[in-house]
């Protein structure tokens, strides 16, 4: 059977054949866009595949999208250029359960950039582009202002120039607001976020350059940003402090600083997301590097389930802390509240848009202290902070309420050596309730 046809043409003549065993059997040889192109296909079908109780699928449940071990690091240009497939298949890895894979054509000759919901924003030589994962609809993005940035090949250290000056680097496209549908496909927000500047992008607009507090040499580090309410956030890497700017200024007007939240001599990573209601700003920070006396590595300990290879270190200092800024901008007051639960959620952070995931039906501690299930409530997961950040290939899970002695889990994964990385792994959350939205259901 063509089950890409079926996929695309609605099944005509064969849907009446596609019950029970033969939805689990046509399924289990799909990957995960197909399956969702195939639950679009009829209302009974969408059922049959929602209703499978995650056999084969996690639905709404982040996973590791990432390039399959075979194939983590970039090739020699000769040969990659003689077998192209492995370049738009990747592995699709619920933390608990098989890996999955995941077919995504357009990124033949792409990078991703970063992600949010069921969109990539993904550059090649010539363009940076928005690209939807199920309906591949290409959304292609302006160019940067050429008297502010000079333009080079993009590549895993994509380097520009920042007025003629040193090179800068870009770290991610910040994906703050999907296009919809109903905006024309024209209603998304973005960020492009360099290691020392930042432009922001509203769709049918162009780039604008947030203006910094401080003149050259002396730019901000910055290592993370979002958008919430309105406003543009970024966090320096280099002290904690944040930055925001009011994104209905045309003008872009130099922005407020908040303070950082701790104040010592330890090296952080920062990170930020939005609340779960959205109306507040929160702070992630852990210690930035992890090991143990003496250099030692703890030795990989393989995940049958999945194929992942995980370890076990002390406890990493993780904390929260979150604000109201506009209400705090008007007193003039910033004080941080710290957050030491997170209760049923999770926090997924890396290259994609924060994701807050609810595991209300997740445990939040290992019955036996082991080091699985490795997805739990009331933790922080943080991946590759940015796409050249390969200094640190590891997956961290930090329990906000650790018990005494409690380790950290880590996913282990290749180190880069002389090698490019093909792709930063980044966290993604299969959904299939897109076949009701974008993929509209046809009628049997």
């Amino acid at each position: 059977m063509d089950y890409s046809r079926l996929c695309r043409g609605g099944g005509d003549g064969h849907l009446e054949a596609l019950t029970g065993d033969n939805i689990d059997l046509i399924a289990a040889h799909l990957d995960v866009t197909y399956t969702v192109r195939l639950a679009a296909c009829s209302r009974e079908l969408y059922d049959m595949i929602s209703k499978d109780e995650g056999k084969m699928h996690h639905w709404d449940e982040p996973c590791l999208l990432m390039p399959p071990p075979a194939y983590w690091f970039d090739e020699h240009w000769d040969v990659a250029r003689a077998s192209r497939l492995h370049d738009t298949v990747y592995d699709l890895v619920p933390l608990d359960h098989p890996r999955r894979s995941v077919a995504l054509p357009f990124m033949h000759d792409r990078k991703w950039l970063g992600a949010n919901g069921d969109w990539i924003a993904a550059a090649d030589h010539h363009e940076w582009c928005l690209v939807n994962v199920y309906t591949e609809r290409h959304i292609p993005l302006p160019s940067l202002p050429d008297s502010k940035i000079h333009h080079s090949i993009v590549s895993y250290r994509p380097a520009y120039s920042f007025n003629w000056g040193p090179a800068i680097y870009l770290l991610k496209i910040v994906i703050c607001q999907v296009p919809t549908k109903g905006g024309r496909y024209a209603d998304y927000k973005l960020i492009a976020l360099f290691d020392k500047t930042i432009f922001y992008l509203e769709g049918g607009g162009d780039w604008r350059m947030l203006e910094a507090l401080t003149p050259a040499p002396d730019y901000p580090n910055y290592c993370d940003a979002i958008e919430l309410r309105g406003h543009v956030f970024a966090v320096d890497e280099t002290d904690g402090s944040t930055y925001f700017w009011d994104t209905a200024n045309e003008n872009l007007m130099l922005p407020f600083v908040i303070p950082p939240p701790v104040v010592d001599d330890q090296q952080y990573a920062w990170f930020l997301a939005p609340s779960a209601d959205g109306k507040r700003l929160m702070i992630i920070l852990t210690v930035n590097k992890i090991g143990i006396a003496n250099a030692e590595v703890p030795p990989d300990i393989p995940y049958a389930a999945n194929g992942l290879q995980l370890r076990q270190y002390p406890p990493v200092a993780t904390y929260v802390f979150e604000l109201d800024p506009l209400s705090t901008a008007r007193a003039g007051d910033f004080l941080w509240r710290q957050v030491n639960s997170l209760s049923d959620h999770s926090l997924f952070l890396g290259l994609n848009y924060p994701i807050i995931a609810n595991l209300k039906k997740r445990e939040s501690k290992a019955p036996d202290g082991t080091l699985v299930p490795f997805m739990r409530k009331n933790c922080v997961y943080t991946a590759y902070r940015n796409i050249r950040y390969n200094q640190y290939p590891k997956i961290l899970r930090c329990n906000l309420q650790p018990d005494e002695g409690e380790t950290v889990g880590v996913i282990s994964l290749p180190k880069d050596g002389w090698d490019s990385v093909r792709q930063a792994a980044m966290w993604f959350k299969p959904a299939l309730n897109i076949a009701r939205s974008v993929l509209p259901l046809k009628k049997q």
